[in-house]
């Protein structure tokens, strides 16, 4: 048996992300991940980034340490490692979700006005991440 896990970090952009920027992190996210056999969901707004990423641990290991010296963030903190049984994001190599109506709905429920994700532990960063993969973005 494979040893899946879960891997949520969040990080503070080290400049504003263009939706072109985006684009290009989403594209080789995509292709990176499908040839990983890694799923997840990623976040951005206010300059923060939030991605969970599942998969084999080495694989999910490894492509964290890549992601981790990616000039564009910085202050990367792991907020949640986890062991399990099934992957929550399967239906994308990689989702994509930022400042929408659902968006701001979801960040009110946890008395946020702007996206803060510093200010969120670790169970509501992965809820909100599972709430709004299913309402993922086409980017």
């Amino acid at each position: 048996m494979k040893n899946i896990v879960r891997l949520i970090y969040l990080s503070s952009a080290t400049r504003d992300m263009s939706l072109s920027d985006m684009k290009d992190i989403l594209t080789f996210a995509r292709k990176n991940n499908q040839s990983l056999g890694i799923c997840g969901m990623l976040c951005y707004d206010n300059r923060y980034f939030v991605q969970a990423l599942e998969g084999e641990r080495e694989a999910v290991n490894e492509l964290f340490f890549h992601i981790s010296d990616d000039a564009r963030h910085s202050d990367v903190i792991i907020t949640s490692y986890e062991y399990i049984d099934k992957p929550t994001f399967t239906e994308w190599n990689m989702g994509y979700a930022s400042s929408t109506p659902i968006f701001t709905q979801l960040l009110a429920r946890l008395s946020q006005t702007e996206f803060e994700p510093t200010k969120l532990p670790p169970k509501q960063i992965y809820a909100l991440l599972r709430h709004l993969s299913a309402h993922q973005q086409k980017v």
